[in-house]
């Protein structure tokens, strides 16, 4: 996974709104596992279901994972956003190496559904290289300083984008905390 170069100036969470010169909005960040009561103000959630079960069952329940933001947009040739990702800051044992290596996860958890569902080798893997984009930037909040991920997804078909958040959705509440516990 690369550093991402533009992370914004979003390093220290919860992140603010702001305005960008197109007067489109940046929206803001707030920590959901402090704030559940907030989960009806993230717009993206109101756009897509399985966004919002992601959003619901990452924060909400005990887990290794956080979201920071997300984004979802329609465009005229697709459906396109971004999720930001951190393990939570009471989350003992996590370090760069295992942030920076996620999407390698992701990769395995993708090969083994093929299996799973005798699908040719591959198929999942480069589907999910085509629409997904992972990339890692330095956060800090809660006083520590570490690594968060951002997914930026482009899809053709916002049941595509569904596909996305369900495959991450269970990679980070379920799938990945079995894996990381047998390592």
């Amino acid at each position: 996974m690369e550093k991402s170069l533009d992370n914004n100036g979003y390093i220290d969470f919860p992140f603010p709104a702001s305005t960008n010169a197109d007067g489109s909005v940046n929206p803001c960040g707030f920590d959901l596992t402090l704030e559940t009561d907030r989960i009806d103000e993230i717009t993206a959630g109101k756009h897509s279901e399985n966004m919002r079960r992601l959003l619901e069952e990452v924060n909400l329940q005990d887990g290794l994972f956080m979201t920071l933001a997300c984004d979802w947009q329609q465009r005229d040739d697709g459906v396109c956003g971004f999720i930001d990702v951190a393990f939570r800051p009471t989350v003992a044992g996590f370090n760069t190496e295992e942030t920076q290596s996620l999407d390698q996860a992701f990769e395995i958890y993708l090969s083994r559904q093929e299996k799973q569902h005798n699908m040719q080798n591959g198929t999942l893997i480069n589907y999910a290289r085509a629409v997904l984009d992972w990339s890692w930037s330095p956060l800090q909040q809660r006083h520590m300083r570490y690594e968060k991920v951002t997914l930026r997804y482009y899809c053709q078909q916002a049941d595509d984008a569904e596909w996305c958040f369900d495959h991450l959705r269970h990679f980070l509440v379920s799938w990945y905390p079995a894996y990381r516990g047998q390592r």
